[in-house]
């Protein structure tokens, strides 16, 4: 504003609408393009504006899962029935079987190791009563290396329990035939030796005709 009557504020014209310049072309007029206000939320060229955006307040709430369900796992359940024992005692090999097994092995493996060499002796020609009879320990002794695997593999103990009778049988035998044909020294050195032999059979014989161990190797899926 200078004071002066015929100027006019630029502020109070809207661009666009100023008549033409004196002179110009009619093209001219048609190039200015009237000013119109613009709605809020557009920009000048009609596109939508960054405004405001048109959200609803969140529908926020408690989430869609229930408490959590304490218990056992599915298929856990405690009225769930167990699986039945392989056997009355349990589904484990019991520990009389094993010590029958291995005793049977043991015993077998050194009856074959004396009746080689009681048959190595007798066939060198120095034999006698007590060590004929022993040289029947040979096929004791594998009858009881059998019984003692066959037991260990859940079979019948029937083997190893005939086997370590003979054994024993055997041991009884020479000693009777040793008593009629050794002397005093000789009857010594058998006797000695039946006391260090005759517990492995005997012991093996015990527990293989135990409950637990027939029961178990009786009880084989």
């Amino acid at each position: 504003m200078t004071g002066q009557p015929h100027e006019q504020e630029w502020d109070a014209v809207p661009p666009g609408t100023a008549p033409a310049p004196y002179g110009a072309s009619p093209a001219y007029a048609q190039q200015q393009v009237p000013y119109a206000p613009q709605p809020y939320g557009t920009t000048p060229y009609g596109q939508p504006g960054y405004g405001q955006p048109g959200y609803g307040p969140a529908a926020y709430g408690p989430p869609a899962y229930g408490p959590p369900a304490y218990g056992p796992p599915p298929g856990w359940g405690y009225g769930a029935p167990l699986a039945p024992p392989v056997w009355p005692a349990g589904p484990g090999r019991p520990g009389v079987a094993t010590a029958a097994g291995v005793l049977g092995i043991v015993a077998g493996g050194l009856s074959v190791f004396l009746g080689l060499i009681l048959t190595i002796a007798v066939l060198s020609g120095d034999e006698d009563g007590a060590s004929v009879v022993l040289m029947l320990g040979l096929p004791c002794g594998a009858a009881l290396l059998t019984g003692g695997i066959r037991l260990l593999n859940r079979q019948s103990p029937t083997v190893l329990f005939a086997a370590s009778l003979a054994a024993v049988v055997v041991l009884f035998l020479a000693l009777v035939v040793g008593a009629t044909t050794l002397d005093s020294d000789g009857i010594v050195g058998l006797s000695v030796f039946l006391v260090l032999a005759l517990p492995l059979p005997v012991l093996t014989a015990v527990f293989a005709r135990l409950p637990a161990t027939v029961g178990w190797a009786a009880a084989r899926p």
